[in-house]
């Protein structure tokens, strides 16, 4: 009988594991917060919201709105692959935190090139690689501020 747990002594038991387990859930729903919270606050959305809640008169972001990749096939010439971004949804996320969109400027950042002999006949087969980056300035318009919900608010609610 000495082996027997009485029902106090398993109700104990299972109200320990309840209790650790929602500590648990506590600990990976407090990183979760944490984890969003660090996301938003890399993003330029994030940095403009920095800028504004430091008094900041004007904001500058830039980000890749085009990738472009070299390609050479030997033979037969040379290519580029194309990827873009439309920088509508990131530009608005910024304005929404306080700025007004002043300029915007892109500049082509040549990462590099590959060259081959064209086959039978003379010059060369050029591809170049490289990004279209998007330089936007902004400044600070207090109009234009939303109504803000913190990261961890939004990962608290769910």
């Amino acid at each position: 009988m000495a082996l027997r747990k009485s029902p106090e002594e398993k109700a104990a038991r299972q109200a320990e594991k309840e209790r650790k387990a929602a500590k648990a859930a506590d600990q990976k729903r407090l990183q979760e917060i944490e984890r969003q919270r660090r996301i938003f606050f890399s993003t330029p959305a994030g940095r403009a919201r920095d800028a504004f809640d430091e008094g900041d008169r004007v904001f500058q972001c830039s980000f890749n709105v085009m990738s472009q990749q070299a390609i050479l096939v030997a033979m037969i010439g040379s290519s580029t692959s194309k990827s873009t971004t439309d920088p509508t949804d990131i530009l608005n996320s910024v304005c929404r935190e306080g700025w007004e969109l002043l300029t915007g400027s892109f500049v082509f950042v040549e990462e590099g090139s590959q060259s081959r002999d064209k086959f039978l006949s003379s010059g060369q087969n050029v591809a170049v690689k490289g990004a279209t980056m998007g330089y936007y300035l902004f400044k600070r318009c207090e109009a234009n501020a939303r109504p803000r919900v913190n990261p961890s608010e939004q990962a608290a609610a769910k």
